[in-house]
C-alpha cells in the first residue's frame, strides 16, 4: 500500500512541477515528512535523489519546444547548482534539525510572501514587505508555539509504575 501512495503523491508533486515549476522543496520534502514520516534530513537527501533522476526531462523538453528555457543560463545555474549542493549536502550533518527545520520554513514563508504581496519589482527593496512579513509570522508562530507546548506524557507503566482506570 506504501508504494502505491507513494507513486499517488509522486504524481501529485510531479504535476504540481510540471504546472508551476516547483515541487521538490516546496511540496516533496513537508509530504515525505508529514505524510510518510521521514525526518527532515532523509526528506531532504530523498527529493534531491528524485530530482537528480532525469524525471523533470519530460516537463523541461515541453517547457523548450515552447520557447521557455534559455539554454545558456540554465548551463550556468546547474554548474553552479551542482557545486552548492554539493557543499550543502556536506553541511548537513552538521546543521542540528532544531536550526534546520526553522531555517526551511522561513525560506518558505519569505518565498511565499513574495508572491502573496506580488512583489515583482526588480529592486531589493521591494523584498522588505516579504522580510517583514516573514518575520512578524516567524515570531507569531515562536509565541504560539510557546502557549501550546504539549504537555508530557506520563510514563509507561512498568513494574514499578502502575496505573488503574
Amino acid at each position: 500500500m506504501t508504494a502505491t501512495w507513494l507513486c499517488l503523491f509522486g504524481a501529485v508533486v510531479g504535476m504540481l512541477s510540471g504546472v508551476l515549476g516547483i515541487g521538490g522543496g516546496i511540496v516533496l520534502v513537508p509530504g515525505l515528512m508529514l505524510l510518510f514520516e521521514f525526518n527532515q534530513r532523509e526528506a531532504q537527501g530523498t527529493s534531491l535523489a528524485v530530482l537528480s533522476m532525469p524525471v523533470a526531462i519530460a516537463a523541461a523538453v515541453v517547457y523548450y519546444r515552447n520557447g521557455y528555457v534559455h539554454l545558456p543560463v540554465m548551463a550556468y545555474l546547474a554548474g553552479g547548482f551542482v557545486v552548492g549542493a554539493f557543499g550543502g549536502a556536506n553541511l548537513v550533518p552538521y546543521v542540528p534539525v532544531h536550526v534546520l527545520r526553522p531555517m526551511f520554513g522561513l525560506l518558505l514563508l519569505y518565498v511565499g510572501f513574495l508572491f502573496v504581496l506580488d512583489l515583482q519589482s526588480g529592486r531589493p527593496a521591494a523584498a522588505l514587505p516579504a522580510l517583514l512579513a516573514t518575520m512578524l509570522a516567524a515570531l507569531l508562530a515562536r509565541l504560539l508555539h510557546r502557549r501550546m507546548k504539549p504537555h508530557a506524557l506520563p510514563a509507561p507503566p512498568s513494574a514499578e509504575t502502575e496505573y488503574h482506570i
